[in-house]
């Protein structure tokens, strides 16, 4: 057992059923959200993103990512505009969280590195910075890097304790049922 892995999982028929699935789930745990989606959003998809790396790894956790994000804002969209920026974010998302989350003893200290470190690079850093290159085109309105990074710190504070306790508990029964095992 590493300490971090950057390995996946071979991409056969099982594993691409149970992407598709997974994604399924994070299109619906992602609708399920409160908040403004263009400054302060505050959803449940990060649990889905939790299994798809702990069952299928890193890589297929990052194109399951990538399959998911144009879904959720096209074809599925709540009027939040399509935009690039947050493909790539989603994507860096499944690569840490499957470096943090496959093939790994899960326990709450792992867990809360893997959350703050998922929440400061995607969601505080890029999440951010899309939002203001989004806003960039609105004349001297728009709203500074500074400005919505100090509206959303706080939320991605209080949401770090919050993520660590769910995808700890979600991912001990998920060990406990032995789930992990029908797709190593």
């Amino acid at each position: 057992m590493k300490i971090l892995s950057l390995h996946g999982s071979k991409f056969d028929t099982k594993r691409m059923v149970l992407a598709a699935m997974l994604i399924a789930l994070q299109i619906i745990l992602e609708k399920l959200s409160i908040g403004d989606p263009a400054v302060l959003k505050i959803g449940l998809g990060f649990i889905a993103t939790a299994l798809i790396v702990f069952l299928l790894g890193p890589w297929i956790g990052a194109l399951s990512m990538i399959i998911n994000d144009p879904i959720s804002n096209t074809l599925l969209s709540s009027g939040v505009m399509f935009f690039p920026g947050f493909t790539l974010s989603a994507a860096i998302s499944g690569i840490i969280a499957g470096i943090f989350l496959y093939q790994q003893h899960i326990s709450w200290q792992r867990i809360l590195i893997y959350e703050l470190c998922q929440i400061l690079i995607t969601n505080v850093f890029f999440t951010t910075l899309c939002l203001y290159l989004m806003g960039m085109g609105q004349g001297s309105s728009a709203t500074t890097f500074m400005a919505l990074l100090m509206v959303r710190l706080p939320k991605e504070v209080i949401s770090w304790p919050i993520e660590t306790l769910i995808v700890l508990t979600l991912l001990k029964a998920v060990e406990r049922v032995g789930l992990k095992t029908t797709f190593d």
